[in-house]
C-alpha cells in the first residue's frame, strides 16, 4: 500500500514539474515588422508552446506582436513563419525547443 502511494505521489509531482518547463526561444523580425518594433531580434523564456512564446516576446514588443502572428486561434497564413529554418506549415509540431529560432516575416509585395 506505502509503495502505491509513494509512486503516485513521485508521480504527479514529476507530472506537476513538467507543466513549469521554460525553454529559450530566439524570435528574428525581418522588413517592416522590424521597423515597426525597432529591434532585429528578441529573446524569451516561454512554455515552448508557439502561442505562449509568442505572447512572451508580446510583453517586450507589444500586445499587438500576438495579431502578427496569430489571427484567432490559429497562425497567420499571410506571414511567413519560420522555425528553424523551416516553414511553419512544414514543421510536426508547433511545440518549441529550448534554444529554437522563430523568423516571423510580413507580407511580402513589390513589383
Amino acid at each position: 500500500m506505502f509503495e502505491a502511494k509513494s509512486s503516485r505521489k513521485k508521480f504527479l509531482n514529476l507530472r506537476r514539474n513538467s507543466l513549469h518547463v521554460r525553454v529559450h526561444v530566439k524570435f528574428l523580425l525581418f522588413a517592416t515588422l522590424r521597423d515597426k518594433y525597432g529591434v532585429p531580434e528578441v529573446s524569451v523564456d516561454c512554455d515552448g508552446s508557439l502561442r505562449g512564446c509568442v505572447e512572451e516576446a508580446a510583453r517586450i514588443l507589444g500586445r499587438d506582436f500576438v495579431e502578427e502572428v496569430f489571427e484567432g486561434d490559429d497562425y497567420r497564413r499571410d506571414r511567413i513563419i519560420l522555425v528553424n529554418g523551416r516553414h511553419i506549415q512544414f514543421v510536426q509540431s508547433t511545440q518549441l525547443k529550448d534554444g529554437d529560432v522563430v523568423a516571423v516575416f510580413p507580407p511580402i509585395a513589390g513589383g
